[in-house]
Formats: structure tokens, C-alpha cells, sequence
């Protein structure tokens, strides 16, 4: 479906091959010869060999991650979606690029290299800020009444997305995480998710950053009335044209090139989960290279996880966005790595090799998973 909407130069670049899994038998070799009972390390075991399939090396170096925060404002916000002033949008960038807000902390303690990325923010930032400008509008159409965005600036989104991922790995980074910001992004999303899954709008729609049961009923409506207007839609780019912002189309253009790429993606909450959804459905493989960090508490995240069939490393009730679910897990995603490369063996810390011994009475718990 791709090709109806983009150049072929564009398409020849997103190619992806599935992650191989010739190593995963020897990832868990490794594993097994580890001074520990077998599997005793759960998720971050299985979690190790994902990274070592997506990489192609028994030693995979993930380095320092860039985090990508792409930001934008939605045509859909006058429609009274969200209980958050528009202006939130842009003076949280700028929080961001001081350093500042959860985001800004979180990067700085757990070794993230934060990018903002100004999409299409109603805003025009001082350049001395750092603020990566991509800016295609100074914000999306509101697609209750018209797609929110034209196919042009769809495709500029697409290749804005592309572009930070390809600058990433100029730059030798080999694990990117993904971020937004933007006020209204949340009815982006809910719309996305209602009309690529089929699912009610009420079961894809939250409170977002508060809103009444008044506000969230009200935002229900908003979004039916909007699906009905536009009609089912097969195409999921042409979905994404209809009801995604352009911080939204910028994470598919990304993940997309960071799958061809070979790179370890993070995936945050429920807007970069949304986004992860339209790159599976352009091309299923690059859901090998999605690790997802976290369940959001915005409503539909579970069910969206659920849909794609995926399990994520972290549940602790947060919906703040911004890539902190991605900042939070990797944390865990590097102690896994660190395990899987450093931790003493069997052999040579001295220690009866109890895996080996079980193997020899018939017991295999690799299989009993």
C-alpha cells in the first residue's frame, strides 16, 4: 500500500529484512553457562537474545541511545479534546531543550541523548535553543472536517522521520528511542487506533492530561463524529494522513528506517505504540526490532498491545509520553546486556555447573517455556 502514496526512492530505502535468528541458539548457550540457575533471570534473558537477533552479533554494543522527541500541535485541539492550553506544547519544548521536565531528567541520569524536534509546533523557537527544525505547519488541520494532513506534507513528516534516524546512524548510534509532544495528540492516536483496529472510539480513547467525564464523553464524540465523516480506510498511510500529527508520521518514517537499519528501537507509551502499529502494518518486519517499554495508563494502550500481540518491560501507571516509559526501561535493557556480556560463567567462578547437570537428567527448561 506504500506505493500508492510515496516515491519509489523513498520505498527502495525502507526495505527490511526480518532479524535473523541463527545466534539465538548460542545466545542461549551463553546464557546456560552463566554461574545461575537456568532462566532465573526471566524476562531479561529473553530480552538479551531479542538483542542479539536484531543486532547479528553475540556481542551487541548499543552504545549511547539518542531519544527523538518529535513535537507537534493538532488541528483537532479546537475542538475542545483536550483540558491543556495549545501553548503547553511549545513552552514544553523548550523546558525539554534546557534540559528540563521529566524527559530533560531522565536522559540526563540514565545516559540519553535528548533531540527535539520542532514537526509543526505553533511556535518559532530561538535558534540558539538547539530545537531541530522540521517544521512542515504550525500545526495539523483538524480532521473533524478534513484530513489533517495533505499527502505532501505526509510524505515530509515520512522523510523528517527517516532523516533524524539517518543522522543517528551517521553518528554511530545503534539504539534509538522515540518521544512526542504535542496538545491533542491523544485524540491523534485514539482516532488512529479506532480506525486501524476496528476497535469502539470508547475503548481507544482516554482522559489524556485530565479530562472530566464530561470532557472524555465529549472527546468520544468529537472522534465518532470525525470517523464517520472520513469512512473506512484500508490504506494505513492514508489513515495516518487522515488523523495523525506530524510528530506521529515523523516516528513511522523513523521506525521504519531504524528497522532497515538494524537498530534496537524503544518504544514509549500509547502515541510511539500507535506509530509502531502504522510501521507493522506498512511492513510487519519491522516489528522484530520493537522492543515496547512500557504499559501506558492511558486508556487503549493494553488493548493496542494486546492487538499487536506484544508484552511490555515496564507497568507502572504512567501516561506522561514525552519517551519516559523508553527512558525508564532502558535502564533495564542495558543491566540485560551487561548480564548477557560481563556476568562470571560457571567455569570460572568455581561453581558446580547446575544447568549442566540438569541437562544431563533429561531436564531442559528451555523447551518447558
Amino acid at each position: 500500500m506504500i506505493d500508492s502514496f510515496l516515491p519509489c526512492s523513498y520505498t527502495d530505502a525502507m526495505k527490511i529484512e526480518k532479524r535473523s535468528r541463527h545466534l539465538e541458539r548460542e545466545a542461549w548457550e551463553i546464557w546456560d553457562k552463566k554461574a545461575k540457575p537456568q532462566l532465573s533471570l526471566g524476562r531479561l534473558e529473553s530480552l538479551a537474545v531479542e538483542i542479539v537477533s536484531m543486532c547479528g552479533s553475540l556481542r551487541p554494543q548499543l552504545g549511547r541511545p539518542a531519544l527523538l522527541l518529535f513535537a507537534s500541535d493538532h488541528g483537532i485541539w479546537q475542538a475542545g479534546v483536550s483540558s491543556s492550553p495549545q501553548e503547553i506544547t511549545w513552552q514544553q519544548c523548550v523546558n525539554f531543550a534546557h534540559g528540563g521536565g521529566a524527559i530533560g531528567l531522565m536522559c540526563r541520569e540514565n545516559g540519553l541523548d535528548l533531540r527535539v524536534i520542532d514537526m509543526g509546533v505553533n511556535y518559532d523557537f530561538d535558534i540558539a535553543l538547539g530545537i531541530v527544525n522540521r517544521k512542515i505547519a504550525y500545526s495539523t488541520a483538524n480532521f473533524a472536517h478534513q484530513k489533517a494532513l495533505s499527502r505532501e506534507q505526509l510524505e515530509l513528516a515520512l522523510e523528517a522521520g527517516k532523516g533524524e534516524v539517518q543522522r543517528c546512524h551517521a553518528e554511530g548510534v545503534s539504539t534509538i528511542a522515540f518521544g512526542e509532544m504535542g496538545v491533542g495528540n491523544t485524540a491523534s492516536a485514539s482516532a488512529l487506533m479506532a480506525s486501524l483496529t476496528g476497535y469502539s472510539v470508547e475503548a481507544c480513547t482516554g482522559k489524556g492530561a485530565g479530562l472530566s467525564a464530561e470532557g472524555l464523553n465529549h472527546k468520544c464524540r468529537v472522534l465518532s463524529a470525525a470517523l464517520d465523516f472520513h469512512g473506512k480506510i484500508e490504506d494505513p498511510l492514508e489513515v495516518l494522513q487522515t488523523f495523525g500529527g506530524f510528530e506521529i508520521a515523523a516516528i513511522v518514517g523513523g521506525m521504519l528506517q531504524a528497522a532497515s537499519l538494524k537498530k534496537v528501537i524503544l518504544v514509549d507509551g500509547f502515541i510511539t505504540s500507535i506509530a509502531a502499529l502504522i510501521a507493522i502494518k506498512i511492513d510487519e518486519a519491522v516489528k522484530d526490532y520493537l522492543i515496547f517499554c512500557h504499559e501506558s495508563k492511558e486508556s487503549g494502550h493494553a488493548l493496542l498491545l494486546k492487538y499487536m500481540e506484544v508484552t511490555p518491560l515496564l507497568s507502572l501507571s504512567m501516561c506522561l509520553g514525552e519517551g519516559s516509559g523508553a527512558a525508564l526501561a532502558w535502564l533495564i535493557i542495558k543491566q540485560a546486556m551487561t548480564l548477557f556480556l560481563e556476568m562470571t560463567p560457571f567455569e570460572e567462578a568455581a561453581v558446580t555447573d547446575s544447568v549442566a547437570l540438569l541437562k544431563k537428567q533429561g531436564v531442559d527448561r528451555h523447551a518447558q517455556q
